[in-house]
């Protein structure tokens, strides 16, 4: 009885597309090099196929997920918008979190400037074009 040694030969596929094996490298180190031409590979995960026919095919995965999502941030975020519907309404709640925002000093000058800008652009006869219209980078500050 003879022993025969058939060389495994390694196909690397990536979205569809067939990738040539770089020999000599494990395949964390083949999707390292083939990072630099697909970003997205840097944080794929490797799943390596069967042995078929003396051929192994290993698979790059875009690793997929939410980031910095928590059930916990749906949650914040229902409890807000019920907190600003009830201000709206004209009833305040116990914390009064929209009327504290904008009677923040910060948040009335930028109102402020946004309301002046308008009133220029309408005021030179850009009616028409005031979608297309930028204001200038100074009134753009941050929001609080």
């Amino acid at each position: 009885m003879s022993i025969a040694i058939n060389e495994i030969r390694r196909v690397f596929r990536y979205n569809g597309v067939a990738l040539p094996d770089v020999p000599g490298m494990e395949p964390k180190e083949v999707r390292d090099l083939y990072s630099a031409q697909y970003p997205e590979l840097i944080s794929a995960e490797i799943e390596a196929g069967e042995v078929r026919d003396g051929v192994q095919e290993f698979t790059f995965r875009k690793a997929v997920g939410t980031k910095g999502r928590t059930a916990a941030k749906g949650e914040r975020l229902a409890a807000l918008k019920a907190a600003v519907a009830v201000e709206s309404e004209g009833r305040t709640d116990s914390t009064g979190k929209l009327v504290r925002a904008l009677s923040r000093r910060g948040t009335q000058e930028r109102g402020s400037a946004w309301g002046a800008f308008v009133l220029r652009t309408r005021r030179d006869g850009n009616e028409r074009h005031m979608a297309r219209i930028l204001p200038p980078s100074d009134m753009l500050g941050p929001l609080p």
